[in-house]
């Protein structure tokens, strides 16, 4: 069935409407940002964001799962593409980086308010969570296993390299000199052969 005007219009409307939403929710956090707040940021009435979203808790909810079904298609994408552990580790970092890069406020909100979510919001981001990090694990499991390296610290490994991407929103400015993809090589290096980038070569 072929989308309408109308519907590619309430489309649009809506991820404006997100967006803003977002970027309110970044700036004055979650606990303090208001429905009040972000009706002025979008120009709308509190009565019109609810055609949108039933509460801020699903406003919070839609912004994140929408982020982590993103993650999620990203990360299969390259799980199923690439065989070779070292190339799919590189990529996953660029990819992990570059999501930051085109989407700070999303990659912050998730850091810090993920846990204003309550029952059934919280657990189904939860379980997307943990089908994203399956996919880092299975590919940091494969790169221990061809590199012969002992699995004892797996969970070690993953929650380390996962952890450094996800933080560079504390400190990383994309428009300085260091460049996404510059930065997702030097994490590559530095998690594999330490801060001397001493690679063994052939």
């Amino acid at each position: 069935m072929a989308i309408t005007d109308r519907e590619m219009e309430k489309s649009r409307r809506q991820e404006k409407i997100f967006r803003t939403a977002a970027r309110v929710l970044c700036n004055l956090g979650y606990e303090k940002a208001s429905l009040r707040d972000i009706a002025e940021a979008t120009h709308m009435t509190k009565a019109g964001l609810y055609y949108y979203f039933k509460s801020k808790e699903d406003l919070l909810y839609q912004l994140l799962d929408g982020y982590m079904d993103e993650l999620i298609r990203g990360i299969r994408e390259i799980h199923e593409r690439l065989e070779d552990p070292h190339e799919f580790l590189k990529e996953a970092i660029r990819f992990q980086v570059g999501m930051y890069h085109r989407d700070s406020i999303r990659s912050k909100l998730i850091i810090h308010d993920e846990n204003c979510l309550s029952g059934a919001y919280y657990r189904k981001l939860k379980d997307k969570q943990r089908e994203y990090i399956s996919y880092w694990r299975n590919g940091l499991e494969r790169l221990c296993l061809n590199e012969s390296i002992k699995l004892d610290f797996l969970s070690v490994y993953v929650n380390f390299l996962v952890g450094i991407c996800n933080w560079i929103y504390q400190w990383y400015n994309a428009r300085g000199d260091v460049k996404p993809d510059d930065l997702a090589e030097r994490i590559y290096d530095f998690f594999l052969y330490g801060i001397n980038g001493n690679r063994v070569t052939d």
